[in-house]
Parts: C-alpha cells; sequence; structure tokens
C-alpha cells in the first residue's frame, strides 16, 4: 500500500512577548517551511521563544493559515501565559504604546490596496521617505482597526483615531496632517466613494518657534566632535543650512570649490539648488577627504554607500551632551540656527530663502520671530516713568 505524504504540523499559541500579545508560531525545521514562513509580512525570529512570532491580530493569523495551508497542517490554539482571557487579540499590555512598526501587518484584501496607493504615488515621483511613512500610516490605521474593511471606513473611525493618536498622544500637527494625507490618497487611488474624502478636515495649523542655538553653543557642539568625519558632517549641516537628507545625499562632484557653491540635488519638491561654501567648510572638506577619500558621496558608510540618519543623529546627541545643551537639539536645529544666524548679520530674507529653498517666503518669515536680536533693543516705555 502507498504511503501518504503526511504535512508537517505548524502550531499557532498566543503568547506574551515584548509588552504585546502575539501569535508564536512552533513548528519542525524544515528548510522548506522557513523559507516559506520568512516570505511572509511581518514573522520576526525570536531566539528568545525559539520560534517565529508575529502581532497577535485575528487577521495575522487567518492570512498566515492561508499562506501555509499548502506546506503544512495548521493547529491553531488560544492558551498563553500569564495573560487576560478578555485581552483583545493585538492589544498593547501597555495601553499607552502603540505596536513597532515591524509588527504592522493586515488583511491581504488591504495589503492589495496599499500596493496600488504606493504604486501610484511612486509613478507620480512622491519621494522615498514619504511613500514609506504614507504607507506605514495607512498599515497601522488598519493594523489596529482590523474589523474595518478597505471599502468600508466610517468617518467616525477616522475621527476617533486621530483624536486618540495625535490628540492624546500629544503628537505634532505635521503628523497628523501627515496621516489625512496618506488615507485621502489611499481613498483616490483605489476609488473609494462610499466617504466624501473632502469630509476628512485637516487639523488647525500650530505656530510654534523652533529652537535655536546661539553661535557660541554651534561652536562648542562642532568642537565636542573629535572624529574629523563627524565633525565635518555637522560643519556642513550648519554652515550651508542643510537638511538632513541633503547632506547625505551630497556627492563629491558637488562640492564645486572654484566657484565657492555647494550643489544640492533633488531635494525637497525635486529642486535643485546652489549654497555658499565657505572657506572654513571648504578647508575643513579637503581634510576630511584627505582622511577618508570617499568614493562617490561626500559622506559614507564604513563599507560604502550613503551614511545613516541614524548614525548622523547618534554624532549629533553625543555631541550636544558633551556640550552640556540641555535644550532638545536635532539636526534640523542646526538649520534653523544657520537661517536666525544670517538673518541677523543682516541677510535679507530673499536671500535666506533661496538659500534655505522654501518655496513660500512665509516659510522663511518663522525666523523673523525667532531672531532676538532686534526684539532685546526695543526700548520699553517704563524706562519712561522715572521709577
Amino acid at each position: 500500500m502507498k504511503e501518504m505524504n503526511v504535512l508537517p504540523t505548524i502550531v499557532i499559541n498566543r503568547v506574551d512577548y515584548r509588552g504585546y500579545f502575539q501569535w508564536k508560531i512552533t513548528c519542525p525545521y524544515d528548510p522548506q517551511i522557513k523559507s516559506h514562513l520568512q516570505k511572509f509580512e511581518g514573522v520576526r525570529w525570536s531566539k528568545q521563544l525559539s520560534a517565529y512570532y508575529m502581532f497577535g491580530t485575528n487577521a495575522n493569523r487567518d492570512a498566515l493559515v492561508a499562506h501555509c495551508k499548502h506546506v503544512a497542517s495548521i493547529e491553531v490554539g488560544t492558551n498563553f501565559s500569564g495573560e487576560n482571557e478578555s485581552q483583545p487579540l493585538g492589544q498593547s499590555i501597555k495601553e499607552t504604546k502603540l505596536p513597532p512598526r515591524e509588527y504592522y501587518s493586515v488583511h491581504p484584501d488591504v495589503l492589495e490596496k496599499i500596493a496600488s496607493m504606493k504604486h501610484w504615488m511612486e509613478q507620480k515621483r512622491y519621494s522615498t521617505s514619504t511613500v514609506k511613512t504614507y504607507v506605514s500610516m495607512v498599515k497601522q490605521f488598519f493594523a489596529l482597526h482590523e474589523s474595518v474593511k478597505w471599502n468600508d471606513i466610517p468617518l467616525t473611525t477616522i475621527e476617533s483615531y486621530c483624536y486618540k493618536e495625535f490628540i492624546e498622544r500629544q503628537k505634532s500637527y505635521s503628523a497628523q496632517n501627515q496621516f489625512i494625507s496618506a488615507i485621502k490618497i489611499y481613498f483616490r487611488t483605489n476609488h473609494f466613494t462610499a466617504l466624501e474624502i473632502d469630509a476628512i478636515e485637516r487639523p488647525k495649523k500650530s505656530t510654534y518657534l523652533p529652537n535655536v542655538l546661539t553661535k557660541e553653543e554651534v561652536r562648542l557642539v562642532i568642537l565636542s566632535t573629535s572624529n574629523i568625519k563627524h565633525r565635518t558632517l555637522l560643519t556642513i549641516i550648519y554652515g550651508a543650512g542643510l537638511r538632513i537628507g541633503e547632506a547625505l545625499k551630497l556627492r563629491i562632484t558637488d562640492v564645486r570649490s572654484e566657484e565657492g557653491l555647494l550643489y544640492i540635488r533633488g531635494s525637497k519638491g525635486k529642486k535643485d539648488r546652489r549654497v555658499p561654501l565657505s572657506d572654513t567648510m571648504l578647508r575643513m572638506l579637503r581634510e576630511y577627504y584627505i582622511a577618508y577619500r570617499p568614493k562617490t558621496y561626500v559622506f559614507e558608510g564604513a563599507s560604502g554607500g550613503l551614511y545613516s540618519p541614524s548614525s548622523a543623529q547618534k554624532v549629533l546627541k553625543r555631541a550636544v551632551k558633551q556640550a552640556g545643551i540641555t535644550i532638545r537639539v536635532t539636526l534640523h536645529t542646526l538649520r534653523h540656527s544657520y537661517a536666525t544666524h544670517l538673518l541677523e548679520s543682516g541677510v535679507g530674507l530673499r536671500y535666506i530663502q533661496e538659500i534655505l529653498g522654501h518655496n513660500n517666503p512665509k516659510t522663511t518669515m518663522i525666523y523673523t520671530h525667532v531672531s532676538g536680536k532686534k526684539i532685546n533693543e526695543v526700548r520699553s516705555p517704563l524706562e519712561d516713568l522715572g521709577f
């Protein structure tokens, strides 16, 4: 009698892991099953669990069962250690914390629609970072609303999500505005007509003043960095008022020493522009080049290619701490400081707008509010009262 081929068994159980309820995926070692599991979005290996795992939503479980049914038999359990049985699947044990992005996984029907959205954005030449952010935001929305179908999204659900995600968690206006832009693109690209898109209102924009450093504080930050590569990177970001992405994408051929200019290619809004290259920047760039010999980009990683933004942020964080500065400082703070210092030096707003690459002069006008040079020179009428 011919023996029947018996499929290996995959067991899926709920576990409390990394602060969330997860699906623990246990299976015998089999190269085919291992390869198959790794193709499923959201599945990760845990050395601690000695098993694969993924964020514990019903949609994830059902999609994984469908994904693996041809290579293994599936046993779905409900047991897990240390949990409250009434706790909803996939909910954070720490209620104030959302799952990390690596956990976002949604129903295949929704993923198909998100893929259409991504394709549309790419062919419209949205920046890579914008596409990634918008896709991630829409995936998070659906991951946390697994009962919501791709073509049945009540306006009240979106409004409630905006309040809980952005207002209660005190996230910025720009983050909330990005989500609304993302969900509107999702609707339009999938010809969603059940909800009037314009009914999704954007938040009222708030006016805030960015943190800026004094010239002395900038000097301390740069001098607190002993590594010539790190010091040059911070110098260029401040000295040319660059966004971090612009600094990291700067190519050796974009340094025009004979013209005294840096050429910034494909910056925000797909625009090119030129910024002044000072003698100090040029000297530091030459010293750095002799020491590191980068091949393509001015700032490259250890194995070549683009230097990572996270590494640049760590460089700044260490330098700020070493300099003894206590206010919140980001790489963009250096750009804000550069613009403010130009204004205080008497450079006109029109020139600052061109150097920074702002489309709207109103964006540049913020630095007139930040600069304290003229404000602190205003004489109070109190001085005339003779107290």
